[in-house]
């Protein structure tokens, strides 16, 4: 695997990811530690045994997105299109702990921007950690990986301020030397940070719309051409939440949601509220990105996305994103 695939694999953007809920919201429990400490503890737990063979890696990405539902509104009165640049600087640590076994230790930077939605322009910082265990050697044997991170995203309206735990579990194997293939899991635990009075509503007494717990399949396959371009799809299957924003009074939305709460990142027509509700979806999202290399350290990619999400009541939800990137490898 060459050092810009390499980078690629080990990064983790925040943005969205495909999970499966649980379905158990838990009630409101008594003052507990921040989870990021125990997250941390955690990290730091794997720093003792990664101390053979340590290689810093660090990397830059500059993504630009057009998101033709950026909302994920029901109605067409609510949908919001909007185009965004996403800059990640992104670095860590490789450890070679065995012949057979790697171990990482990760960190990222992102700020994103919106062209119109100013509302949701956010900064994120990711810590993380992963070990992954191949069964036996070469290129061909599969590998299972395990890789836990911590998110803290800062949004500029508040709404939307929350950290994310986030632990993914996958096996990998390369079939041939053009063909790969990857299935995973994905848990996530999302905790909001601002469910203070400024953010309450009329509509509910529950604002705490970014609390919930999720879980998530995912799959893909990826093919390498001879000039060392890659073309892959994904497939990610979740039963979880969508944040979707919508005008106020909408008693079908009202009903249908978990919690909901003000917000501050859309503006609404005057005399109106705009409300973001926490609303439980199945999501189907599927995926294409061809990633072709240049110079010794760079690539560009071109990817398209498309979310296909399913509330109950008959309430369905449609997105495409077109995202152009580009990468740079640092060390």
């Amino acid at each position: 695997m060459g050092p810009l695939r390499y980078a690629a694999r080990h990064r983790f953007p925040v943005t969205v990811a495909i999970r499966m809920n649980t379905r158990k919201t838990p009630p409101p429990a008594a003052p507990r530690p921040p989870r990021r400490r125990w997250a941390l503890l955690a990290l730091l737990a794997l720093t003792p045994a990664m101390t053979a063979q340590a290689d810093p890696f660090a990397d830059l990405e500059l993504r630009v997105q057009r998101d033709d539902n950026a909302t994920r509104a029901f109605l067409d009165s609510d949908t919001y299109a909007d185009s965004s640049a996403e800059l990640t600087l992104s670095g860590g640590q490789f450890f070679q702990l065995q012949p057979s076994r790697t171990g990482t230790l990760f960190g990222s930077l992102q700020t994103t921007r919106f062209a119109d939605l100013s509302g949701l322009h956010s900064n994120a910082i990711t810590l993380g950690g992963s070990l992954t265990q191949k069964f036996g050697l070469g290129a061909y044997a599969p590998a299972v990986a395990a890789r836990l991170s911590w998110s803290h995203h800062d949004s500029h309206s508040q709404t939307r301020d929350r950290e994310l735990l986030s632990l993914e579990l996958d096996y990998s194997k390369r079939l041939t030397p053009a063909w790969a293939l990857s299935l995973g899991t994905v848990l996530e635990s999302s905790k909001g940070l601002h469910d203070a009075q400024r953010h309450a509503s009329l509509y509910s007494a529950r604002n705490d719309i970014y609390d919930f717990n999720q879980a998530g399949l995912l799959a893909s396959a990826e093919y390498t051409f001879a000039n060392y371009a890659t073309l892959s799809a994904g497939y990610a299957w979740t039963d979880g939440y969508t944040i979707s924003s919508a005008l106020a009074p909408n008693p079908g939305l009202g009903a249908l949601s978990r919690a909901l709460t003000l917000d501050h990142a859309v503006r609404p027509p005057p005399g109106r509220k705009q409300v973001a509700y926490a609303l439980p979806t199945r999501t189907h999202e599927f995926t294409l990105d061809y990633s072709l290399p240049f110079g010794r350290n760079s690539a560009v990619s071109l990817g398209l996305g498309r979310q296909l999400i399913e509330a109950d009541g008959g309430v369905d939800y449609r997105n495409t994103r077109l995202r152009l990137s580009l990468v740079h490898i640092l060390r």
